[in-house]
């Protein structure tokens, strides 16, 4: 995989770009994992007021999700989802360490890539995916405002639909946002280009610090492309860009947008309960916003504090069809393989993934 840094001193600020993706040390004050208090921060990270806990209920803590992400967090605390579940969240601040942190046992969880699992499974990692986050629509009968990404151009470059990619540049290399590997800024686009017969090697990824920043990269003629996600896409139409392509166009389906909630392996092992009540809060949190978009909406630009036009598509435990953990992990592992990052074998979906608590669900 080509990744470049084009435009060097624009924007080029790749682990502020990776809260985009989610998206998007442990101290002695922290309670133990997976404490029974329900003191905490809510999710905007503001410190809550600390209380007595339900015997009943437990704490699971994470990195803030105040980002494009947010819907099911705030779905979860304003419809009180979590709460019906037993779970209070609590959210430790933004950190561009989200793995460190559950190692450390700073937090008890997050969320990435099927990719990026995969690739700390082969590296020895001690974590397990759990539940299933954003994916994509998985039938073209869906709305395409809930594709996983948009991938806008200026009006200037002369590029009307993907097959204009071939000449574009003279056969050259084409500058888009994004960083880092195997993620939804690299992956989907890649997939885009080689499925319709195009070089994803030309590609030139380009570190950016928002989708705002890359919005005004292209309009500047700084970037040939700019990947926006759902809750800014009207910043693009605002400035005029072009829509090229969605992440529709990359052929995979459901699984071009998917993320993996994740543990660490010995967690699981030792609260499988707590586990799928988690699964079962979270899942439910992500049914209510697709089933109320208009107040998924809403309620998402308020936490963001920003303008929303649409949301992510998330999995709401019976919108992808088949098996789906195979059908959202598998393309991952097949794109490491093919860029050889992966041998063909080294790692299984089993292997990333504990299917039976989306197996064993219970929502409304």
């Amino acid at each position: 995989m080509k990744l470049k840094k084009s435009i060097g001193a624009i924007f080029v600020f790749a682990l502020a770009a990776a809260l985009l993706l989610s998206a998007c040390g442990g101290g002695s004050a922290k309670p133990p994992s997976g404490s029974q208090t329900t003191g905490g921060s809510d999710a905007s990270g503001n410190a809550g007021t600390e209380q007595s806990a339900s015997p009943e209920f437990i704490t699971l803590r994470t990195s803030t999700k105040k980002n494009c992400t947010s819907t099911p967090w705030v779905v979860g605390e304003t419809q009180g989802i979590f709460e019906k579940h037993g779970i209070k969240i609590e959210y430790t601040g933004e950190t561009d360490e989200n793995l460190a942190a559950v190692l450390n046992g700073t937090n008890d969880f997050d969320v990435d890539s099927p990719g990026t699992l995969a690739q700390q499974y082969a590296e020895g990692t001690d974590i397990i995916g759990v539940a299933f986050n954003q994916v994509d629509p998985d039938t073209d009968d869906i709305d395409r405002k809930y594709q996983h990404m948009r991938f806008y151009v200026s009006p200037d470059s002369g590029l009307n639909e993907i097959a204009d990619l071939q000449d574009f540049n003279g056969g050259g290399e084409i500058t888009i946002s994004g960083v880092g590997s195997s993620n939804c800024l690299t992956f989907i686009p890649q997939q885009v280009l080689k499925n319709h017969g195009l070089d994803p090697e030309r590609l030139a990824f380009v570190g950016y610090d928002s989708d705002t920043a890359a919005v005004q990269l292209v309009t500047q003629g700084d970037l040939d492309i700019a990947g926006i996600h759902p809750p800014f896409y009207y910043l693009a139409e605002q400035e005029g860009l072009k829509l090229l392509f969605d992440s529709r166009d990359s052929g995979l389906g459901a699984a071009t947008g998917a993320e993996v909630f994740y543990f660490t392996q010995d967690f699981v092992g030792e609260h499988p309960d707590w586990i799928q009540r988690f699964t079962d809060a979270i899942t439910e949190s992500q049914k209510w916003g697709l089933e109320h978009p208009d107040e998924a909406v809403t309620l998402t630009g308020e936490y963001i504090g920003t303008t929303v036009n649409a949301v992510h598509y998330f999995y709401n435990g019976g919108n992808v069809s088949g098996d789906v953990p195979s059908k959202l992990i598998q393309p991952w592992i097949n794109d490491l393989v093919d860029y050889g990052v992966l041998d063909e074998g080294q790692v299984s979906v089993t292997d990333i993934f504990d299917a039976r608590f989306i197996n064993s669900l219970d929502i409304d």
